[in-house]
């Protein structure tokens, strides 16, 4: 997992290079003071995490992703502004209205719940 720093780190490092590979936001989190533990592969342990945020926190038609063997490259498409932290914050809100309402509207019958006695 990232943590908030590190998440805030990939932000301002994405705001400043429109095109970047994987490895080079590594780098640049190592550098700031992430871990640099890797796997046997030699790929770093915060790897997988850095691209399912970018993933999660850009949107798609705003990124070209070019997948090569031992790295991805990200290229910003137009101009990147806070609609990507707009849309997170979106999709977010609609997850937990989503999660309240079917909480509300399917309660476990008394029949199917657990006791402790």
């Amino acid at each position: 997992m990232l943590s908030q720093k590190e998440k805030e780190l990939i932000k301002e490092y994405i705001s400043k290079n429109s095109s970047f590979t994987l490895i080079d936001l590594c780098n640049y989190l190592i550098d700031h003071g992430s871990s640099s533990s890797t796997y046997l592969t030699g790929k770093y342990k915060i790897y997988p995490y850095a691209a399912i945020f970018i993933e999660s926190y850009l949107p798609q038609p705003m990124v070209d992703i070019k997948h090569s063997e031992n790295n991805v490259h990200y290229k910003i498409i137009g101009e990147l502004s806070n609609q990507a932290e707009d849309n997170n914050d979106v999709l977010k809100e609609k997850k937990e209205e989503e999660h309240k309402q079917t909480k509300e509207e399917s309660p476990i019958p008394e029949s199917q719940q657990l006791s402790l006695f």
